[in-house]
Order: structure tokens, then C-alpha cells, then sequence
């Protein structure tokens, strides 16, 4: 409602009216966006509006069909919260809307403060790399050992897993028939043995490289939905919680050298404030049926809409579907701030990074693709130059790089 009154100072007063309620007097409303048909993609001629669900009354929400004709512009999508200026009319099951909020106001790439706290001016290394780690008709961990040597090298100051570690939808696993091919292929009869033979001894012998290299280097665990043996939906538990029902304290303890992270994520490493999640974030927004008008790159127009709505996931219905809404808070930006630096693996677009608002969206790729080795990035922050010589602060995008590498 604060965001509208600002677009229209001239308004002597912004009435809060309510859904489904006839009126001759223009009135503000405020709810979710849905789609007319349950089967039908979302387009401007199907558009609803839904009232904030009463608590404990037990009756479906009110809906009122929405005419956007009269607006300049529009940005909208399932489950989408909004604010809208207009008229009901006298029978209520229309309002004609002449403008619409599409969510809460982001940051101005102009005006964008360093996050650090005072004495925090370490400037951010790090490498993110995403699953599937494994060609999907195999099982050979390679990608993955040349991957981490490769950021080894480099000393940085975080590693960022994002998983799956076992992909569910590799060949191996969904054929029932594990083994690895070749020599290592004896002893492994079980997916279990997977994590235990191959995945824990590997993950256990690069974090011991890694520690005679640079010793202050941290390695992060993000687990995933397509993580074998792991069956929470989101937000998931750390993975090392997931696992050790199943391969037991002993097997798990080999990696104490391992931060394990929820699913999603949210930090703070070298004064930047950092959102993390293994889900693709963006696919599942473009794919409600993302409304545009006037038309726009889709890429960033749904960038911005995750900024505005301040959550990762909030299309509905729920896509990924395993979510579990008692607990889908963790997957809003903490604070309700927008992060600076937003990392997720996306389909939508090639690996590589996104500037949005005074935040960054970073596309590491996945270390393997289906058929072919893929690409994980390196990201650098200079925290230390956020502020100018006169004090003022200086953009993300002018002390951000990041480079994605190939594996070949």
C-alpha cells in the first residue's frame, strides 16, 4: 500500500478496500494473483485476484476478476502478491484496475549501501559448483575431483556445493544397477554404497588437498531435491541430517571438515549477503505463465519479480512441488531484504551473471550436464572498495566478477 501511495501522491487518501466488495469509489486492493482455470496458463485475460485467507473461518478466499486494460504496464504470475488501484464497480465480480504493484520496491542500482559491518572489509573469493557432478549414464566422479582441484589452486576463501551429489535421475540409479563400471564397481551393490565407497572418500580426500593448500577455506554443503536418499521437501535440513538415518554417524563424521547448509541457504561471507539454493528458481516462474505488458526480456523481468515478492519459490502452485508450507518462511530473503548476491543453477540462459536492482544473480551451470562436462563459477567481490574516497558507496556490479569456467 506504501509503494501505491508513492506512485500517486496526488491521491487525497488511499482507501483499503475489499475483495469482492461493490463500490463506486476508487479503492486499493490488496491479494494474490491467480489463474481463472485450474489447467489453463495465466494471461491477461484470465487474471484473478485473491483476498489474504482468513484465519479460521473454514471459507474459500474471496476471488474478483481483474481488468488491467487501464494499466500502463503489468507483471504478473500465479501466487504472485500485488496491490492494485481502482474501481469494483457496483456488482463486484469485476475491478477495473488503472494501476498495479507488482511487489515490494527493490533497491536502486544507484543508491545501493555496503552491506558490511563496520571492520568487515575482506574482500570474497569463492567457487560454486553444482550437481549433477557425474555423466548421467555413469558414475565416474572426475568432473568433480578436477572441479575442486582446479579452485584448490586458486586458495579461495569458500567452496559451495550445490547438490544433487547422487543424482536421482542418472541412468545407474534409476536402472537399479549402481556398480560403477570398472574396477570400483566391487563392493558396491547398494545406493548406500555409493555415498560410503565413492562420494564420501572422494568429497574426504579433496577437502584434505584442499587444507594443505589454503587452510582457511571453507567448504559448503547445499543438499538437493534430486539428491538420492534424501526425502524432505523444501526447505530441506542439512544434508549430513538426511543422511545419517541412513549411512549411519561413522560414515558422516569422515567430512567434519564439511559445513553442511539448508536448503535454501542464506549467509554472510565476506560482508555480502548471500542466498543459495540447488533449485532452479527461475524456470518454475517462467513457466506459470509470466504476464508482460509492455513486453520485456523474460530473463530479467522474472529476476526482478523473485526482488519484489522477497522469496525464491513464490509461484503458485507450488513448482518445485515438495514444498512443505509450514515451514515455506525459510524460503523467503531473510529480513524481507533482497540478498546481493543470489546463486541457483537455471535452465533459463547460459551460466553467467545477472544484475538486477542493486542485487546479482549468478547461473554457476552444473559440472555435468546430461551428455557433456559443464562449467562451474568463480566469483569475486572486492568488499573492500564498496565505499569510494568520498565515502559513497559504490555499485555492486563495480566491485562484482564473476567468471564461469568450462570443463573440458
Amino acid at each position: 500500500v506504501e509503494a501505491m501511495r508513492s506512485r500517486h501522491p496526488d491521491l487525497e487518501e488511499v482507501v483499503i478496500g475489499a475483495v469482492g466488495a461493490a463500490t463506486q469509489a476508487e479503492v486499493v486492493l490488496c491479494g494474490r494473483i491467480v489463474c481463472e482455470s485450474l489447467e489453463g496458463k495465466l494471461n491477461e485475460r484470465s487474471l484473478l485476484l485473491e483476498a489474504p485467507r482468513a484465519d479460521g473461518d473454514g471459507l474459500p478466499p474471496a476471488r474478483i476478476r481483474l481488468n488491467t486494460a487501464g494499466c500502463k504496464s503489468i507483471v504478473a504470475f500465479p501466487g504472485q502478491l500485488v496491490c492494485v488501484l481502482g474501481r469494483a464497480g457496483t456488482a463486484g465480480s469485476v475491478f477495473h484496475a488503472r494501476d498495479l504493484v507488482s511487489g515490494l520496491p527493490t533497491a536502486s542500482p544507484s543508491a545501493v549501501p555496503p552491506s558490511a559491518p563496520a571492520g568487515d572489509d575482506s574482500d570474497l573469493h569463492m567457487f560454486v559448483m553444482a550437481g549433477p557432478f557425474c555423466l548421467r549414464d555413469g558414475l565416474d566422479y572426475s568432473p568433480l575431483e578436477r572441479a575442486f582441484e582446479l579452485a584448490a589452486a586458486a586458495r579461495p576463501q569458500a567452496i559451495v556445493l550445490l547438490g544433487p551429489l547422487l543424482d536421482a535421475s542418472n541412468q545407474r540409479v534409476s536402472s537399479g544397477e549402481p556398480g560403477p563400471a570398472g574396477d570400483e564397481a566391487e563392493g558396491i551393490e547398494t545406493l548406500e554404497d555409493i555415498y560410503t565407497e565413492v562420494i564420501i572418500p572422494l568429497l574426504q580426500r579433496s577437502v584434505a588437498s584442499l587444507r594443505r593448500r589454503c587452510a582457511h577455506t571453507q567448504v559448503f554443503v547445499v543438499p538437493s531435491l534430486e539428491d538420492v536418499l534424501c526425502f524432505h521437501p523444501l526447505p530441506q535440513p542439512p544434508l549430513d541430517a538426511m543422511l545419517r538415518p541412513t549411512l549411519g554417524d561413522q560414515a558422516v563424521e569422515q567430512l567434519r571438515g564439511v559445513r553442511f547448509l539448508p536448503n535454501p541457504a542464506h549467509l554472510r561471507l565476506g560482508g555480502v549477503t548471500v542466498s543459495l539454493t540447488s533449485a532452479d528458481a527461475l524456470s518454475p516462474l517462467l513457466r506459470s505463465g509470466l504476464v508482460l505488458r509492455p513486453e520485456e526480456r523474460r530473463l530479467e523481468a522474472g529476476l526482478r519479480a523473485l526482488l519484489q515478492q522477497r522469496c525464491l519459490f513464490p509461484a503458485a502452485p507450488r513448482d518445485p512441488p515438495q514444498v512443505a508450507e509450514r515451514r515455506a518462511a525459510a524460503l523467503d530473503f531473510p529480513g524481507g531484504q533482497p540478498p546481493e548476491l543470489c546463486i541457483f543453477p537455471s535452465q533459463v540462459g547460459s551460466p553467467c551473471a545477472t544484475h538486477i536492482d542493486g542485487s546479482a544473480f549468478v547461473n554457476p551451470g552444473s559440472v555435468c550436464r546430461p551428455a557433456a562436462l559443464g562449467s562451474f563459477a568463480e566469483i569475486r567481490v572486492a568488499s573492500s572498495r564498496r565505499v569510494g574516497a568520498e565515502g559513497t558507496a559504490k555499485l555492486l556490479q563495480d566491485v562484482l566478477r564473476v567468471d564461469i569456467h568450462k570443463l573440458s
